[in-house]
């Protein structure tokens, strides 16, 4: 049961082994190598690290790909503070403030709200993990077919609305990833679906190397257009100045403000860190009594999305955990890292498995705390490593993905997904599309047509029974809300503005 006092003392034996500490440290080192390197990111990392937990248990793997998702989410701000250019999408809201006091000579002190922000982010995120998981886990223990059929299109709509501009677009990418998990024999009945010919494909696309093709590889073929790029910028100090009580007590409530923010943005399914970062950023300026000082180089306009985008990764695990849907593509990829180890995400999960679930939380809450003194290390070689020309980086991915896929499966064919799903990502990122959809897509696909297959013969044909449970009609519900909030946003804006000009 969970809570109980032997899952707690398990747990803490788990992550005492030496393993799983050297991995945890491994983790956030090799998190932030990938988050300070631009034109990487979060998935990236975890997606490369993926098929090397086939050797591993199960909490020494949780460690180490959550190290990284949390490491690399930091590591993007130094990059964007101290050349300007964002390691990963997250970090794009820091650029602004973050680049200008280190051109003014106050890099140090940029350095030190980031990661503070971060650390508190990550940790305030972690404790509402603790709390709301379990609470959520006992209400999805009353899921049927009919409700995860719900929670399944919530998710799907939900991150296609935020992968692009274009809602349509989003669709069609999502569709793709669906329609990519029909591939093999059918659960139920056997059929043949598009195997075309070879027995490799009785069991449907690898889950591992479509995963680490469609985010690795596909950066790997958008990097080689720009492999005779090299970053240069003029060696200052990065002495990191952490800020002082007085200062954070004056920052508290963009702190405490962007920090439920981005936790809340991390639970919503599809957001993202970027999402969450762009949102707390705003509501700072939106809230602050000099907001045309955003953008000048405030601490305020560093904290607000540092803090906001570390405390989505809390965030994203709630549904990933709980109901088998990812909050993000970086949850997607852990989610495969578990369904790697024999492990359905799910209110199973915290009754079958509480020492895990009391590792990942106790294990999360301790990398941020390490990232604290790690970071502080990692910053002074962090000129080296943002220099580090793409030419290197291009072939080191591309060599890491072969190795880890064929190393693990001893399958050529894996490496032909593995490749084929890199030009996939790669054509879907050059014609403007997101690969976000298509990453969820493809990992909500079986869950999503297992269910539909059900309800529809539970409610023996009548679609109309899909909306005949609370829970159901519930999320129904909060997803229309939520695909109807921005248009009536914006219809509501126009309308102001329209009567302020006829006033």
């Amino acid at each position: 049961m969970y809570g109980s006092l032997d899952a707690l003392l398990t747990a803490l034996g788990l992550l005492a082994e030496p393993i799983t500490l050297v991995l945890l440290v491994a983790g956030i080192v090799l998190g932030l190598i990938i988050g300070i390197l631009p034109g990487l990111g979060p998935p990236i990392a975890i997606a490369l690290a993926l098929p090397f937990t086939f050797y591993l248990d199960t909490v020494p793997s949780m460690v180490l790909l959550l190290g990284i998702y949390s490491a690399a989410i930091y590591g993007g701000s130094i990059s964007a503070i101290a050349v300007g250019i964002p390691g990963t999408g997250a970090a794009i809201a820091t650029v602004q403030d973050g680049h200008r006091m280190f051109k003014a000579g106050k890099g140090g002190e940029a350095l030190g709200f980031s990661l503070t922000g971060s650390i508190i982010g990550g940790l305030f995120s972690v404790i509402c993990l603790a709390l709301i998981s379990p609470l959520l886990a006992d209400l999805a223990v009353r899921f049927g077919p009919r409700e995860y059929l719900a929670i399944s299109i919530f998710g799907l709509v939900v991150v296609v609305r935020v992968a692009g501009q274009s809602l349509p677009k989003g669709l069609l990418v999502g569709a793709l990833g669906i329609f990519l998990t029909t591939w093999g024999l059918d659960e139920l009945n056997g059929t043949e679906r598009y195997t075309f010919g070879t027995y490799h494909l009785y069991e449907g696309l690898p889950l591992v190397p479509f995963l680490v093709g469609l985010f690795a590889m596909s950066e790997v073929l958008i990097g080689a257009e720009r492999a005779l790029q090299r970053i240069e910028f003029t060696q200052e100090s990065l002495t990191v100045k952490l800020p002082g009580l007085r200062t954070l007590g004056r920052l508290k409530d963009v702190i405490f403000r962007s920090s439920l923010i981005g936790t809340v943005i991390g639970i919503i399914p599809g957001e993202g860190a970027a999402v969450g970062a762009f949102f707390a950023y705003s509501e700072a300026k939106r809230r602050s009594k000099n907001p045309e000082a955003y953008g000048t180089g405030i601490p305020e306009g560093i904290v607000a999305p540092e803090t906001a985008n570390n405390a989505t990764v809390g965030g994203a695990l709630v549904p990933t955990l709980t109901l088998g849907v990812p909050g993000s593509p970086a949850a997607a990829v852990l989610l495969g890292a578990l369904l790697i180890q024999g492990l359905a995400p799910g209110p199973k999960l915290f009754t079958d498995r509480p020492d895990l679930m009391y590792a990942i939380f106790i294990g999360l809450f301790i990398i941020n705390i390490l990232m604290m003194f790690i970071g502080l290390l990692a910053i002074r070689f962090a000129a080296r490593l943002i220099m580090v020309p793409t030419a290197v980086i291009v072939p080191t991915v591309m060599l890491l993905s072969f190795v880890g896929i064929y190393s693990v499966s001893n399958s050529f064919f894996n490496v032909g997904v593995l490749l084929g799903a890199g030009i996939l990502g790669y054509v879907v990122r050059k014609l403007g599309y997101s690969i976000a959809p298509l990453s969820i897509g493809f990992v909500l696909g079986p869950i999503l047509e297992n269910s539909l297959r059900q309800s529809l013969t539970i409610a023996d044909g009548n679609v109309t029974e899909f909306f005949s449970t609370p829970i159901g009609l519930t999320i129904y519900a909060v997803l229309l809300l939520t695909v109807l909030w921005g248009p009536a946003t914006q219809w509501i804006k126009r309308r102001t503005a329209q009567g302020s000009e006829r006033g």
